[in-house]
């Protein structure tokens, strides 16, 4: 059966496909039809004009926007290859053939898309990348920017966003090595796999940290998420801290070190009013902690018989 718009016009298909908004709005319904409605004028337009490379990349992008990874593979595979070699360098198809390549574990496919785009990455062979890439910043359970894209639903529910720190292991996926907060619905180790447009910036002294936004969780750790209230003065509560790190429990001072920010603010833009959280004045501190129960309320108890006035509740297991 033909499609409706084979009768269009070039001019008319042309003139609505770039009226088209990409950007999110309030009502969801309305993206999805919007996203469906310029995928079939590109998919029409490429039917008249096959070797368009602009519009296999923007079919590429619309199907990594939805998660549809056969899809976005296909399509920036053929959008790379309509483009002269000599012009394929940081080219945006190369990046998305890689990172949909990376969703499908398709390693062969990804260490050529990474090389074509430029990238210190092997393109011989199918092994996977497990390269150290240095640390870096991402945000967990990004907000909805663009048509076709829906909220990441990790065990059936959406999590709340988060920013937290990680090792990269190859341009696309990062090893999140802080304990990020349960609401998040994250653990320490999770691995996901990351967009390449940074959406803010953090600053660590001095140097500068672009954030990246998570697509999908793309490898689930084991480790569990446990946490602890606990009171004391500051160097009662570094001691602790000091502890955990010798007995190799990863942890995050959920009270002082996790605020929540603007929306502005976390995208990146300049601001003046402070989002430092409040310390508490009785000394309290609600600790996360990444590992065995067991060993931690181990450090947790030898901690408290070492001197007197420090004071602590269970240790509660957040996520298994």
């Amino acid at each position: 059966m033909a499609s409706p718009l084979e009768q269009w016009s070039l001019d008319d298909l042309l003139d609505r496909y770039d009226e088209l908004d990409l950007s999110a709005g309030d009502d969801q319904d309305a993206d999805d039809a919007r996203a469906a409605e310029v995928d079939r004028i590109a998919a029409e337009l490429l039917r008249r004009e096959p070797e368009d490379r602009g519009l296999w990349y923007d079919r590429g992008l619309l199907a990594k926007w939805r998660r549809d990874w056969p899809a976005a593979r296909e399509f920036n595979a053929r959008a790379l290859e309509l483009t002269p070699e000599d012009e394929r360098t940081e080219r945006p198809s190369a990046w998305n053939l890689a990172v949909a390549a990376t969703a499908l574990r398709d390693w062969g496919t990804a260490r050529r898309a990474w090389a074509a785009y430029g990238l210190p990455v092997d393109p011989e062979g199918d092994e996977p990348i497990d390269g150290d890439f240095g640390p870096a910043v991402v945000r967990l359970n990004p907000p909805v920017r663009y048509i076709g894209q829906r909220d990441l639903e990790i065990d059936g529910r959406a999590g709340d966003s988060e920013v937290v720190w990680g090792r990269r292991l190859d341009p696309a996926r990062i090893r999140i090595t802080s304990v990020p907060l349960p609401e998040s619905g994250h653990r320490y180790g999770d691995v996901v796999l990351h967009d390449g447009a940074p959406e803010g910036t953090r600053v660590v002294d001095g140097d500068e940290y672009p954030v990246f936004e998570e697509i999908e969780l793309w490898e689930r750790s084991s480790t569990p998420t446990l946490s602890v209230q606990v009171k004391g003065s500051d160097e009662d509560v570094t001691e602790l801290r000091h502890a955990l790190d010798l007995a190799g429990l990863p942890h995050e001072d959920w009270t002082t070190e996790v605020g929540t920010v603007c929306r502005a603010c976390s995208d990146g833009v300049l601001d003046t009013h402070d989002h430092r959280p409040d310390v508490p004045t009785d000394g309290g501190r609600r600790l996360g902690i990444a590992g065995d129960g067991d060993e931690a309320l181990r450090v947790v108890l030898a901690w408290l018989d070492r001197a007197p006035g420090r004071e602590s509740e269970d240790v509660v297991l957040l996520l298994e």
